[in-house]
């Protein structure tokens, strides 16, 4: 849009400077042909009236000397005196030149007792000499006619210079006014759009932006005010709701773990409070997705420099003993440095490899990392029973789990949890259909992305 901008204003400023100049330098074209033309007509009209002198009518060579003389002063000019047959009878032995744009025109006109009219201008890319011609007369009888043929480079030339010089002051003229006003008066337009553009980006990935500067036109400034209302608006709101999540969470935790102290308890005597104790930690491993689920676009997180290698090393050794050699992992043995929230990645692993051994029992898991320039790339892939492509794209949605996983063990906040913490960190991650199993893909920066809610080490709000 600033380009566009620019471009415009631009555009409009070299179209005015346009019309001022080029009729300025069209009428200097102008005015240097219609004197060239008057001086070589004063000329020839001189040669003319002597040439139609008693004595001199007779015989036009005498004027030879005459001639010769003028063209010899000019050093441009070509001067012929014709008859009334339009053969040339001074200088003897002399012929018009061939080939020269309009001198045939010129000579019937001359020795039909007209003179020629000046050119309309004279410009640099037309080399064409200027014919002047005049009839010789007396009493009212064309007895032939002066025919002038001068170059014009000199005075092209002029009007080349006039040219170059308008043209290279009206270019430092376009690049004062871009400098001075143009692109002040565009960045003061398209800056409020532009960072409004930028937060309205935030706003539609969960994230509440700060609020913007109020800086621009009127109308601007009403707009960047009334999106940082709606901006705040939705910010309280999102923070009721974590609140209000994290609250209730943190009051139903403290009777949760008495009563399931109390189940142990009872536990060591009755046996048949087994399936109780199940359930009570069901519910207290809810209870710790739905608080993990409730800080998505929350401002708390904090990155710090971590080796993604040696974490997902660490998580995957853990997990081995439940899969024994079914396990296959592909990891960098070096460090791959990345700055990321400390938990994320063994968060995601976590996640993933129980999903796996959940719903995927006895089938092999892959586990792959791939570390690029600015981002890396965990991918976690069974090769159970899979998902086909339209259950893919279902799964991840909070409490989200397919029909035939109904008596399996989980909240179905899982890959939920995934999904907003990789979005919160300014990566994405996608479930796909492996066939056979199925594969999520995380994709995290390798430094802190614009936009993340995780601020580095001593930070304090969002990312800009």
């Amino acid at each position: 849009m600033r380009r566009r901008l620019l471009a415009l204003s631009l555009s409009v400023t070299v179209a005015v400077l346009a019309a001022l100049v080029v009729p300025l330098v069209a009428a200097y074209a102008e005015q240097r042909a219609v004197r060239l033309h008057e001086e070589r007509l004063a000329a020839a009209t001189r040669f003319a009236t002597l040439a139609g002198a008693p004595g001199l009518d007779s015989d036009p060579a005498l004027l030879t000397a005459d001639l010769e003389r003028y063209d010899e002063v000019t050093s441009t000019t070509r001067t012929f005196l014709l008859g009334p047959d339009g053969a040339v009878a001074a200088p003897p032995g002399t012929a018009l030149p061939a080939g020269v744009p309009g001198l045939d025109d010129a000579v019937r006109e001359a020795l039909s007792g007209a003179t020629t009219s000046p050119p309309p201008a004279l410009w640099p890319w037309n080399d064409d000499p200027m014919v002047v011609a005049t009839p010789i007369g007396r009493d009212a009888q064309v007895l032939g006619a002066v025919v002038l043929v001068e170059r014009t480079d000199a005075p092209r030339d002029a009007v080349a210079l006039r040219v170059a010089v308008a043209a290279a002051a009206g270019s430092v003229f376009v690049a004062v006014v871009a400098w001075l006003v143009a692109v002040p008066l565009v960045g003061w337009v398209v800056r409020p759009v532009e960072d409004l553009e930028e937060r309205a980006r935030d706003l539609a990935r969960g994230r509440t932006p700060p609020a913007g500067r109020i800086e621009g036109p009127p109308e601007l400034r009403r707009l960047v005010q009334s999106f940082n209302d709606m901006a705040s608006s939705v910010e309280h709101s999102q923070r009721q709701q974590r609140e209000l999540v994290a609250d209730v969470s943190h009051q139903l935790a403290n009777p949760l773990t008495a009563l399931r102290l109390r189940l142990e308890d009872i536990g060591t005597r009755d046996p048949a409070v087994e399936p109780v104790l199940a359930e009570a930690d069901r519910l207290s491993r809810a209870l710790d997705a739905v608080i993990e689920v409730s800080r998505a676009g929350g401002f708390d997180r904090v990155a710090v420099g971590v080796d993604a290698a040696a974490q997902v090393r660490a998580r995957v050794e853990l997990w081995a003993p439940l899969f024994g050699d079914l396990l296959r992992i592909d990891v960098p043995t070096t460090p791959v440095g990345a700055e990321l929230e400390e938990d994320l990645l063994p968060t995601v692993v976590d996640v993933l490899l129980d999903n796996a051994q959940k719903y995927a029992a006895g089938a092999v898991v892959e586990i792959t990392l791939r570390a690029g320039a600015d981002s890396l790339e965990l991918a976690v892939r069974d090769h159970g029973p899979g998902v086909d492509e339209a259950e893919a794209a279902s799964l991840g949605g909070r409490f989200q789990r397919l029909a035939r996983h109904a008596d399996v063990d989980g909240t179905g906040l899982g890959l939920a949890i995934v999904l907003l913490r990789a979005q919160d960190a300014g990566g994405r991650a996608e479930v796909e259909a492996a066939r056979p199993g199925m594969r999520v893909r995380v994709t995290l920066p390798v430094g802190r992305a614009p936009g993340t809610s995780a601020t580095s080490p001593g930070g304090a709000g969002p990312a800009a």
